[in-house]
């Protein structure tokens, strides 16, 4: 998305540059300056300088160079929309959208992403349920812990088919969203049946992209199915190839050390985080 000139440069005017890299760096005053360590490579001796008034930063040592943007995006491997979004929500600004049904769409996906994380919340109660019992027991012989099971957001949908679409209809939450945000199955066209969910009897494991925001799930069975692991299909929010489960917990320390372990599924993921 191109963001307007105008916009951008308000952006850079309303913030401190010195005081969103003092956030991960110790800067030191030096005449209208800052100076300190350059958290882009390793030194001993300080190179790395901080101009407020001309707006950028520059390493002497690496040649690092850019404005608050580029910093928060380096830093915090960050794309440029979403530096944008993260810095305009600091500086009390209201990200311009552009052309005409961009509202529209933009709060479809609102609902989308409510309609998500209601989802969530309601999986996480069911775990904690006297029903969630089964589930407990398995997570516990998976060695997880209930630190672990909170920081990840772990959940249960129960056996009755139709319990997560009670639930969230009864927060008015439209069926037509539910649907689209892969939470329930309409029967198909010009066949009868009853609008079903899409998760039961399975332990629930929230996907959710760079920012934290829940899009999807995955379910691990707990009786007897085809499928041990289904995954949530393809929203307007979820698209599976660009989506890496739990990147949202890892990008820091991966931007931080410039490694980035990989696993192949979810309980692996969840062991290696507990580990440290």
């Amino acid at each position: 998305m191109a963001f307007p000139p105008e916009f951008l440069d308000e952006l850079r005017r309303r913030l401190v540059l010195s005081s969103i890299i003092a956030r991960r760096v110790k800067l030191q005053r030096k005449g209208k300056e800052h100076l300190g360590l350059c958290p882009f490579h390793k030194e001993k001796t300080p190179s790395f300088t901080v101009s407020d008034d001309k707006g950028f930063y520059h390493c002497f040592g690496c040649g690092a160079h850019g404005d608050v943007i580029g910093f928060v995006m380096n830093t915090e491997a960050l794309a440029f929309p979403e530096a944008i979004e993260k810095l305009a929500g600091e500086a009390g600004l209201e990200v311009p959208r552009e052309g005409p049904t961009d509202p529209v769409r933009a709060e479809r996906r609102k609902g989308l992403f409510d309609a998500l994380e209601a989802a969530a919340r309601w999986f996480e109660a069911q775990l904690a349920a006297p029903d969630g019992a089964a589930a407990r027991d398995y997570l516990a012989a998976r060695g997880l812990t209930q630190t672990t099971i909170e920081s990840f957001r772990l959940g249960f949908a129960p056996p009755a088919r139709g319990a997560l679409q009670t639930a969230l209809k009864e927060q008015a939450l439209d069926t037509s969203i539910l649907a689209e945000a892969g939470l329930v199955k309409l029967p198909e066209a010009g066949e009868p049946g009853d609008i079903r969910d899409f998760f039961y009897n399975r332990v629930i494991v929230p996907i959710r992209d760079r920012r934290g925001n829940v899009v999807a799930f995955g379910g691990r069975t707990l009786g007897e199915s085809r499928a041990k692991y289904i995954n949530s299909p393809e929203t307007p929010v979820f698209q599976k190839g660009r989506i890496l489960y739990n990147l949202s917990g890892a990008i820091q320390a991966a931007s931080d050390q410039g490694e980035l372990i990989v696993a192949e599924g979810y309980m692996d993921v969840l062991a290696l985080a507990q580990s440290g």
